[in-house]
Parts: C-alpha cells; structure tokens; sequence
C-alpha cells in the first residue's frame, strides 16, 4: 500500500511538473514575435532575422521580406533574442556575488553544526556544501544533495567526522526551514517596502502568507522545544510518520546551546537571502527587465524557491519556470525575459554544481593515490 501511494505521488508530481512545463512551452516564444503597428496586435507571428531582411513564419509558408519592412515592424523579444541582449558584464558580476553568497550558506549550515563537535572549517564545509549541490541538480527538490551532506558529516565517507545522526539530519533539515522561512521573510518585507496603492489589496494575501512561514516555522520550535522540556520520555506522536521526520529536530532542540546556534543561522541567512535577490534582481536588469511593479519581483522570487523546494522535477524545471513567468509578469516583465532570468539563475546553480563535481572527483583521486601510497609504505 504504501509503495502505491508513493507511486501515485510520483506520478501526481510529474503530471504537474509536465503541465508547468506545457503552460511556459505555450507563454514563451523562442523566436520574436512582430506585426503590423497598422494591424491588430493578435496577427502577430514568428520572425527570423536574415541580413537582407527578415522572415515571416507564417502558417501557410515562409515568406521574406526586405529590412526596410521588418524595421517597420512592432516585435515582441523572443528568448532568443533575450538571451543574445543579455549584458555579459553585469551576467559576470552577478555570478561572483552568487559564488560568494554560497560561502554565507556554508556558514548557516556549520553554525547548526556548532554545538556538535564537529571539527570542520568554512572553506571544508563550503566544499562539502558544494560537493553536495552536484547531487541536487540531478535529484528532484535536492533531496540528493542533503543525503550527501548528512553523510559526509556521519562519518559515512573519506569526509565523515563522526556526528551524532540525530544532529546531522537535524541541521539539514533546519538549515532548508531556515533558508525557506527567511526568504519567505525577506520578501514579504521588500513586498510591503515596494509595493503601489493600485495593487496593495491584491498583494496583501501572498504578502500574509509568506510572513506566516517563518511565524509557522519559529512557533514550531519553540513548541518542540517545550515539549522536549515538559514530557518525560519520548512522546507517543513521535510514533507517527510525521513524528519519525521530525524526531531528529527535536532531539536537536534538546540541547541548551541550540537557540543560539539556530539566532546565528538565522542571520546568516539573511545575508544569503539578500544575496539571492540581489542576484534576481540584477538578473532582470541584465536581460532588460523593466518592472512595472517591484513587488512581484520578490514575492515571485520567494514563491519561485519555495514551488522549487517540492520534489517534482530535478531543479524544479517547469513548475519554478511557471512561478517566475506568472508573477513577473504581474511585475510588467514580458515572458521571455521572465524565462530568461530563471535559466539564467539555474546556470549559476548549475555551474556551482559543476565545480562541486570537479571538487568531489579531485578528493577522490587524492584520497585513492593516499591509500596507495600507505600501502606501498606498509610493505
């Protein structure tokens, strides 16, 4: 029975993810999309651009027509053309920021892991980090790369240093809350901060929500917190599935030393928080972006990383591309560059997850030539 439900929620998962992916498919235009001024705008249709002109891709035909009538012309951008206006300098600045805001991640996840005796610097729990993001680009939500990271700190591999299970599990799955619950926060603030009299009354419910996360997250452990103060023994509603989840969490919470961990997790995720608007924000800029309404920038943003934290497809392609051209386009950015900023921000996710890779695959040889070499000297 349970193998059954799984498969049905795979299957649910898909299904949705395969919609989003239909609903951008059907939004986006790859190539530009021109008509008329004279005419109505709804005969609009698929243009290439040659050097003596451009062509029409019309349903009954490609037809060509000279420059001056192409300049003539009233176009849409398509992704192509986006992608091609898309300014490289600013493109680069933004992936140094991007780089720089991994290394404040690492720092949330080793302040979790502060109180555990574990003996691992930034820069070793930044590769780790790294190392584990590889796995989350391939798996749906990054289950994979959080599989990775408890491992490496259990002493499961040439990288374990021998935490508690309870405190490994424990400070991934607090370190994914914290990161969703201060995004959440962030954006609710720049949302309020940000937002026009004209759309305050439509804006205010996903406003609400996204403050209630990290309410929701804060009242919880404060709760857990209670109960492993109050109960004797292990409480019967651990017993449950949702109680064997979340047991790690409160074993954690136990500790006298995890409020302080936790306030230093916190604000170091604002700083990746931060970042990672910034770099949205920039995003938009680089492919010539001009928002109508600044608000729906962040509540997308936010709304883009939490639909993309459900394990649905690998990288939430699809269902995070849908969230970004829906709210964008409340913010006034046109679908295409909509697109072109989420492929632009999984890149950057993508290119972290290369070097993690190349990292991983070096500690693997260099720890495979140190076995050799102790051999060698053994005989």
């Amino acid at each position: 029975m349970t193998g059954r439900r799984s498969g049905v929620r795979r299957l649910a998962s898909w299904m949705l993810a395969l919609v989003a992916l239909g609903f951008v498919a059907w939004v986006i235009p790859f190539r530009d999309r021109c008509w008329d001024p004279a005419a109505p705008k709804s005969t609009r249709v698929a243009v290439s651009y040659e050097p003596a002109g451009c062509v029409l891709h019309l349903r009954s035909g490609d037809v060509s027509i000279g420059a001056a009538q192409c300049a003539r012309l009233r176009c849409e951008p398509g992704l192509e053309t986006t992608l091609a206006r898309t300014r490289v300098g600013v493109l680069a600045a933004l992936l140094a920021l991007y780089g720089l805001g991994t290394l404040a991640w690492a720092g949330r996840w080793k302040a979790l892991l502060g109180f555990a005796d574990v003996d691992l610097g930034v820069l070793r729990v930044w590769r780790i980090t790294i190392e584990a993001q590889a796995g989350g680009v391939v798996l749906p939500g990054g289950i994979g790369g959080d599989a990775l990271r408890i491992a490496s700190v259990m002493g499961r591999g040439s990288e374990g240093v021998g935490a508690p299970a309870a405190i490994a599990v424990a400070s991934v799955l607090l370190d994914r809350a914290i990161g969703l619950s201060v995004i959440a926060a962030v954006a609710a603030t720049l949302g309020m901060a940000s937002r026009s009299a004209s759309v305050r009354v439509a804006a205010a419910p996903l406003e609400v929500a996204l403050a209630a996360i990290p309410l929701g997250v804060a009242t919880g452990l404060v709760l857990l917190r209670s109960t492993s103060r109050f109960a004797r023994g292990r409480p019967r509603w651990l017993d449950g599935g949702v109680g064997r989840a979340i047991a790690p969490v409160l074993a954690y919470v136990r500790d006298p030393r995890a409020p302080r961990a936790i306030a230093k997790a916190v604000a170091l995720s604002v700083v990746v928080a931060v970042v990672q608007f910034v770099v949205i924000r920039g995003l938009v800029y680089a492919v010539g972006g001009a928002p109508s309404d600044e608000k729906w920038v962040y509540v997308g943003t936010a709304m883009a990383f939490i639909v993309g934290a459900v394990p649905a497809l690998p990288g939430g392609w699809g269902t995070a591309d849908a969230t970004y051209v829906f709210f964008f386009g409340l913010a006034g950015i046109a679908p295409s560059a909509a697109l072109a900023v989420c492929l632009l921000f999984r890149l950057f996710w993508y290119l972290s997850g290369v070097v993690g890779a190349i990292l991983y695959m070096t500690r693997g040889r260099a720890s495979t030539q140190e076995v050799q070499v102790g051999a060698i000297g053994k005989t």
